[in-house]
């Protein structure tokens, strides 16, 4: 099976030796073409560095500060 740049390759060789081209083909040139404009894209590598607090937890508290406190004295007491 073709790739669309090999049969891109084909029609404008066939153009250049004198051969005249239909709709369809005039089409995928153009689009290819158009593509080709729009290259307009970067690769970028991103990494992620974790960000180091003095108690190492980045996680935000959903209760109070007393009942997380008294919420693990309990499990301490009962395991």
């Amino acid at each position: 099976m073709a790739t669309v740049k090999e049969i891109y390759d084909l029609i404008k060789e066939r153009q250049k030796n004198g051969e005249k081209i239909g709709i369809l083909q005039q089409s995928i040139i153009d689009s290819y073409e158009a593509d080709i404009k729009d290259t307009k894209t970067k690769e970028v590598d991103v990494s992620f560095v974790k960000n180091k607090n003095e108690n190492s937890d980045t996680r935000q508290p959903t209760q109070n500060q007393v009942k997380q406190e008294e919420q693990s004295k309990w499990a301490c007491n009962y395991c």
